[in-house]
Formats: structure tokens, sequence, C-alpha cells
């Protein structure tokens, strides 16, 4: 079948999704908005290096399709509305590459890795509304993060499952499961992390 990756990922990747989507719980509605800029900070401390490592592994022919999910930018942005300061993202801590990444190497790892970053994209339709309610703000503006590729959406999801199934070789489904596993855990690890610094720091 075209999508035995895709559907070994999601089964096998089950546990450690719910363990994040639990401990972030996003749909909640008592949520301070400070709470709220402290986790896209948090998001984009973890994002925008991921990004800069996963693009850099991507084969030529699939740099404009990499390049076109990027969406670092949509988190400063959303921190440059939600603060007034232009360069709030500049004094985000970045993740080290080499300690809260998940190994990147072989496309297997680099797909399995992107599953999770892609797949948070169909769950932000429901938080980008919930958060513009929460926080009175205008669509797109605030909440541009989880609103992911907006009407794309669902189109974007399915040409990624697509090059997916068609760029990973079976020989290297076991990697990308292993990498997908490790970036939910990895994004476990980071959120909290930062968010006790955070605390403790205050």
């Amino acid at each position: 079948m075209q999508y035995d990756l895709l559907a070994r990922l999601k089964q096998e990747t089950a546990a450690s999704h719910t363990r994040l989507e639990n401990a972030l719980d996003l749909m909640r509605d008592d949520w301070p908005r400070d709470d709220y800029v402290a986790l896209l900070e948090r998001f984009y401390g973890y994002v925008a290096v991921w990004e800069n490592a996963a693009g850099q592994r991507m084969p030529a022919h699939l740099r404009e399709f990499f390049g076109a999910r990027r969406r670092a930018a949509l988190l400063a942005a959303d921190l440059c509305v939600l603060t007034g300061d232009q360069r709030r993202a500049d004094a985000v801590p970045l993740a080290d590459p080499d300690v809260d990444l998940p190994a990147l190497e072989g496309l297997g790892r680099v797909f399995g890795s992107m599953y999770v970053m892609e797949g948070s994209t169909l769950g932000g339709r429901f938080i980008a509304p919930h958060v513009a309610r929460l926080f009175g703000l205008a669509n797109g503006e605030g909440n541009a993060y989880f609103d992911g590729y907006g009407a794309r959406t669902g189109s974007m999801w399915n040409a990624f499952r697509e090059t997916a199934a068609a760029s990973v070789a079976p020989e290297q489904h076991d990697d990308a499961i292993k990498a997908a596993i490790a970036t939910f855990d990895g994004l476990h690890g980071w959120l909290a992390r930062t968010r006790v610094e955070a605390g403790a720091g205050a």
C-alpha cells in the first residue's frame, strides 16, 4: 500500500503523541495570555533550530518542497504581534541541535521527524480559532503558527504524505519511526525544561 509508512508512523508514535498533547493541553480555557506567549517562545526555540537542521539534509530536488513548509517565521511574527517587540524572537533561547533534536542522518529520519512537525498543522486547525477567541486575536495575527497553511492545510498534508511515501525507501521506514518518536519526545523534553527554567528565572 502507498501509505504503509504513514500508517506505521501514526500507529507507532501514538503513545508519544498523546503524551505531548496531554502535557501541552492547548485547548484549555484557563490559559493566561503570558503563558501563551511563553509557549510560542519555547516553540520558536525548537522549530527554528529544527528547520535549519532538517533543511540542510534535504536533497536539492526537495528543497523547494521543504522551504514551503518552514514556519519559524510565523512564530516570530506571532511574538511580534503579541508583545509589540519586533525583535522578541531574537532573544529566545534556542535548542541545542546535538542534545534536543533527533538524529537526522538519512532521508528516512528527516521525513520521520517532519511527520511530527507537519502533523501539528492538523491539530492547529482547532487550536488557532481557540486561541483567537481566548485572547481576542484577529485571524492570522498572533495565531499564525497554529493556523499553519490556513485553507491549504489539508492539501499540504496530503502532499507531504505522498512525498514521504515516494521518497523514503522501505529499508528506511524503521529509521523514520525512530526519528518521529524522538521528535515527539524531544519536543516534550524541550518544552518541559524551558518551562521550568522560565519559572525559575521569574
